[in-house]
């Protein structure tokens, strides 16, 4: 993968080339954003474009020598990737590994590159060791920490990387690479847009699943009464669809941006029943939307303070499918 198919991070991208061609490189980064995005992606291409063998590769890693092909499969001895054991934690050990490679010269490459993903799940023992190493980093060695939650990494580490920010893809710009890129129609690019809140990597998972039906079919569940939780996380998934299905019936009962005349549908979620939903919206109160979301809401934050789901499911059925 070069720098040109992660889609939507142009001026990031650019900002990295340039320091390099200008030779502004820096020892160490923090690259910051949501999760899903392609942060890791950019990461590794920064490791192949700063090692990238072909001297003609001014803009991108040439993706055919040596270097790039061994870390596009992760088997070059100068490019380590440290992630998250099973238990979702970067302990010390796996820090001082980093630590003992990074004293040593590079085998093949000019840089080597330690790239520490979802960063922000390092002990406190581990981030401290991590300090001390890049205070001591030497010309030779760049790290790279990716995290969507800088919070939680102390300020000592975030104070001696350099900061570069990534955002989320606006949902036009999501909706028109799924389009152009890998043609689906406009109702599923659409819904996929909305649902992966502009990341690539989530809206790629779901665009070769029939999701639209799938959608659907859980939606009339709540309209005829039949919805049943599975699991906490079926919980979650349930509730998100029908709250944006009544974001879509507040907002057409309410109609401020004309969405009834089919001027711009764009800001509803489920274009794809707009007849359903036109059909529905005077069913219902503002009053009763309004409570309905809020009920959504609250059950949400119910979920995660690890309520009974089987409570929480028989509770939804009285507040959401009595009408």
């Amino acid at each position: 993968m070069a720098f040109a198919d992660i889609k939507g991070h142009d001026i990031q991208v650019r900002a990295l080339i340039n320091s390099i061609n200008a030779d502004r490189q820096a020892s160490a980064y923090i690259f910051v954003g949501p999760s899903g995005i392609g942060k890791k992606s950019i990461a590794l291409n920064f490791a192949k474009f700063i090692n990238c063998s072909n001297q003609d590769a001014l803009d991108e890693p040439c993706e055919q020598c040596l270097i790039c092909k061994q870390i596009n499969t992760m088997r070059h001895p100068d490019i380590f990737l440290v992630s998250p054991d099973s238990s979702n934690t970067i302990k010390i050990e796996d820090i001082r590994q980093i630590i003992k490679r990074g004293f040593l010269r590079a085998y093949e490459a000019k840089y080597k590159v330690f790239i520490i993903d979802e960063a922000e799940t390092m002990t406190t023992e581990a981030a401290n060791a991590l300090l001390k190493t890049l205070e001591e980093s030497s010309r030779g060695t760049v790290f790279i920490l990716v995290t969507s939650l800088e919070k939680k990494l102390p300020a000592t580490v975030i104070s001696r990387c350099r900061r570069i920010k990534f955002n989320a893809l606006s949902l036009t710009a999501l909706k028109e690479i799924l389009i152009s890129d890998y043609h689906l129609d406009e109702k599923k690019a659409h819904f996929i847009s909305f649902v992966s809140e502009g990341r690539v990597s989530e809206s790629l998972r779901l665009k070769d699943a029939d999701i639209l039906k799938k959608k659907n079919e859980k939606i009339d569940d709540f309209i005829n009464s039949r919805v049943s939780f599975k699991d906490r996380d079926d919980a979650r998934y349930r509730l998100n669809l029908f709250l944006g299905w009544l974001r879509d019936l507040l907002l057409l009962k309410i109609d401020r941006d004309g969405y009834l005349s089919g001027k711009d549908n764009t800001g509803l979620i489920n274009i794809d029943r707009l007849n359903d939903l036109s059909g529905s919206r005077n069913k219902y109160k503002v009053s009763e939307l309004e409570d309905a979301i809020d009920f959504i809401s609250e059950a949400m934050f119910y979920l995660d303070s690890n309520v009974n789901v089987k409570l929480l499911n028989n509770l939804t059925k009285v507040k959401l499918c009595k009408n």
